[in-house]
């Protein structure tokens, strides 16, 4: 099969106009037609951003078009971790911002007295709440960092 064809399956298999793909790609409606027809052939570039917009991998798009099970099933794999990754981050980043809203307002509460003076505390929550809290959100933003080094230690090590 010609790049071309492989090209407009994958493009209808999506459900994708020649005026969309062009645009998620960032070329001519008119190129498209030209890769699709064979008259030019994208350069490796657009091979990275038809893959993308085309959810397949490159080996599945220059191969022969006979994609094996275990690459369809790594392909979902793949696509669940960072679905979960998504996920974790977004988990992740509320936490930190809750808990850092939290350490101020602690910290407004627990640091200051109703006249402004520190450590004249008229309140009846402990200093050490505040102490506390901000261990909790320094942790958060720690365990953050960590997983997103891990994930681009991923991402480069393929």
């Amino acid at each position: 099969m010609q790049l071309g064809e492989k090209i407009y399956r994958a493009r209808k298999a999506k459900g994708f106009s020649q005026e969309y793909l062009a645009e998620a790609v960032g070329v001519s409606r008119q190129t498209i037609s030209q890769w699709e027809n064979d008259k030019f052939q994208p350069n490796s570039e657009n091979i990275d951003l038809l893959c993308r917009v085309l959810d397949l991998s490159r080996e599945e798009f220059l191969g022969d078009g006979a994609s094996s099970e275990d690459d369809r099933a790594e392909h979902a794999r793949r696509i669940k971790r960072q679905k979960t990754f998504t996920i974790l981050i977004a988990v992740l980043s509320v936490a930190v911002l809750l808990m850092t809203f939290v350490t101020v307002c602690l910290g407004l509460i627990c640091l200051t007295s109703n006249t402004g003076d520190m450590m004249d505390n008229s309140y009846s929550i402990p200093p050490y709440a505040f102490y506390v809290a901000l261990a909790v959100a320094v942790i958060l933003i720690l365990i953050g960092a960590y997983i997103i080094i891990l994930k681009l230690k991923d991402k480069n090590g393929r």
